[in-house]
């Protein structure tokens, strides 16, 4: 008995140091009340890290987002973000080779075609975000719905917006042409102004660009006549419908009141810096409506925006959307703080002064409350525009066709056939609709 005490006490003493020892690492691990994310080890909380973003716009939307970046990096420091910015055009083949390759951007600015890289598996789910580093209480759910599939979530919601006609008001006063009523005005409406703009400003003025490559235009004609691109895998419209629409601008084209093939190719519409309505020689071009704000940056010109003409149907156009989504590739090794990014493009009331509307109206209700005290007028025709074309918009909601981009890459190739001379319009449209069954079969696989 004598000589098994000291082991005893030796045995006892070894388990309350232990226990000691387990108490203090649970107070390390979050023990005693300290919340998850305490848990985290400090050097894990100052990794630095470094992302990669991509979006397309103008360069006032770089010049925006550029700053917004900056700020972020001063809250965060921490975290550093390499921007990859450009046009549109070539920036979605640019990203499927980076995906192909397995290098795409952290963070990258998705349009209406999000569902064509969630089909692809390209994108993450941001569902385990949701509530703690993203915040979407102040969204309306629809715009919540637009970037969800099988229950996740894929993209947050950057701007709410609405396809539009941007005209130059200044060149409807000069022509002495009367600015169309947008809740009435119709097809006939439409070619009668480009017709006159034309005729009483004289050579080297347009009344429009040729829009029969615009891809929204098409779609919204397709919806006023009472037919439909796309929805639930099969074509809703046939050859005549094509062939309608191309002899709609070959009319135009043929009295001079659209811009000639070879002068829209030197100054396409979509580059802000060299159309033409800018410069006051076109009266009217398709647009998002929230892409004011570049081009009225580079004119003195009074600018506005229109809804599309009515048909039979009404004007086709489906209520306001989200114009664009803040998405991340699936391969980001950083996921957490991709998602704290998305968060503060749409939650910071700093970031929304910086950013405003450059990529739509912003879709919390917070942040626009924020944003009406430093409304411009351009802000005004924004916010106006939206709230009209969602009273009048008769449209039932689109549906992206599944190859969305082949889609729009086909339209314009067309349109330059036809408008270049290179094929007729009864052929090309032949050509168009066996193209597009071809991807339908595709898709429907």
């Amino acid at each position: 008995m004598v000589r098994k005490k000291p082991l005893i006490l030796t045995m006892l003493a070894f388990s309350l140091v232990m226990a000691a020892c387990g108490k203090d690492n649970g107070s390390q691990s979050g023990g005693s009340g300290a919340s998850p994310d305490a848990s985290s080890p400090a050097t894990d909380k100052q990794q630095n890290v470094e992302l990669r973003m991509a979006w397309w716009g103008s360069q006032e939307r770089h010049d925006k987002t550029l700053a917004a970046i900056e700020l972020f990096e001063e809250k965060y420091p921490n975290i550093k973000i390499t921007a990859e910015y450009s046009g549109l055009d070539g920036y979605f083949d640019k990203l499927n080779t980076q995906i192909a390759a397995g290098n795409a951007p952290d963070l990258i600015q998705m349009g209406g075609n999000i569902m064509e890289y969630v089909e692809r598996n390209a994108l993450l789910d941001l569902q385990p975000y949701v509530g703690n580093a993203i915040h979407l209480e102040d969204f309306d759910q629809s715009l919540i719905n637009e970037a969800t599939a099988d229950g996740k979530l894929y993209g947050v919601t950057l701007g709410v917006s609405q396809t539009a006609l941007l005209f130059n008001a200044t060149m409807f006063n000069k022509a002495g042409v009367p600015i169309p009523n947008g809740e009435s005005w119709t097809f006939d409406d439409f070619k009668n102004s480009a017709l006159q703009i034309t005729e009483k400003l004289g050579k080297g003025f347009y009344g429009s660009y040729d829009l029969s490559s615009d891809n929204a235009s098409f779609t919204t004609y397709l919806a006023a006549h009472g037919k439909e691109l796309y929805r639930s895998g099969e074509l809703k419209f046939d050859k005549q419908d094509v062939i309608n629409w191309f002899a709609l601008w070959d009319e135009l084209r043929q009295a001079g009141a659209i811009v000639p093939a070879e002068v829209q190719v030197a100054n396409p519409p979509d580059a802000v810096d060299k159309s033409l309505i800018v410069k006051g020689q076109v009266a009217i071009q398709g647009a998002s409506a929230s892409q004011i704000f570049g081009y009225q940056a580079l004119t003195d010109d009074q600018l506005g925006l229109l809804p599309n003409p009515a048909g039979p149907a009404g004007n086709g156009m489906s209520p306001p959307v989200s114009g664009q989504f803040i998405t991340s590739y699936e391969g980001t090794k950083y996921p957490e703080e991709v998602a704290k990014f998305m968060d503060f493009m749409v939650n910071d009331p700093e970031a929304a002064v910086l950013l405003g509307s450059s990529r739509g109206v912003p879709p919390s209700a917070k942040i626009r409350d924020t944003l009406a005290a430093e409304s411009t007028p351009v802000d005004k025709i924004l916010y106006d525009y939206i709230s009209l074309a969602t009273k009048i918009s008769t449209g039932n909601g689109y549906e992206h066709f599944p190859y969305d981009n082949e889609f729009i890459k086909l339209l314009k190739l067309t349109s330059e056939k036809i408008a270049f001379g290179a094929a007729s319009i009864d052929s090309a449209s032949e050509e168009f609709m066996t193209e597009m069954q071809k991807m339908l079969a595709r898709a429907n696989k």
